[in-house]
C-alpha cells in the first residue's frame, strides 16, 4: 500500500511541476509512473485493505460510501463501495487523470465525450455550470 501512496505523490509532483499541462495530460499513457501504479494497484488484495468482501457490514453501510485512504489539494486514493442496484450519479473530473481497478463484483458504465471544442480540456466558461 505504501509503494501506491509513494507512487502517486511521485505522479502528482510530477503534473504539477509541468504545469498541469495538455502535454502532460495527453501523454501520461507514455510516463513509468503509470505503468508502476498500476502494476501496485494490480497487486493490492482485499485483506491489505482490511475489506472482507462484498458482504462486508462496514463499507457496505450505504448505497454509495467513500472512504479516502490519503490525499492533498493534488492527489486523492479514495477507495469507493458501491452497493448492488446503486448508482452513481453523471460527473466529470477537470484536469485530472483517474486510474481505477474494481475489487470485486461487476460494473456497468457510460462514458461521454464533450464535443465543444472549448470544453475538451476544460477552457472553462459560466456556461459549462
Amino acid at each position: 500500500m505504501k509503494s501506491l501512496i509513494n507512487t502517486v505523490k511521485q505522479m502528482s509532483l510530477k503534473s504539477k511541476l509541468s504545469g498541469n499541462s495538455i502535454s502532460f495530460l495527453d501523454h501520461t499513457h507514455n510516463d513509468p509512473g503509470c505503468q508502476r501504479l498500476i502494476e501496485n494497484m494490480n497487486n493490492i488484495s482485499l485483506k491489505q485493505l482490511g475489506i472482507e468482501g462484498p458482504n462486508d457490514p462496514y463499507h457496505f453501510q450505504k448505497g454509495l460510501n467513500r472512504i479516502t485512504i490519503e490525499g492533498s489539494d493534488d492527489y486523492r486514493l479514495v477507495l469507493f463501495f458501491i452497493r448492488k442496484g446503486e448508482r452513481m450519479p453523471l460527473h466529470d473530473h477537470p484536469n485530472m487523470c483517474v486510474f481505477f481497478r474494481m475489487l470485486f463484483g461487476r460494473l456497468n458504465y457510460r462514458s461521454y465525450d464533450k464535443i465543444d471544442e472549448k470544453f475538451r480540456y476544460n477552457k472553462f466558461s459560466l456556461d459549462e455550470y
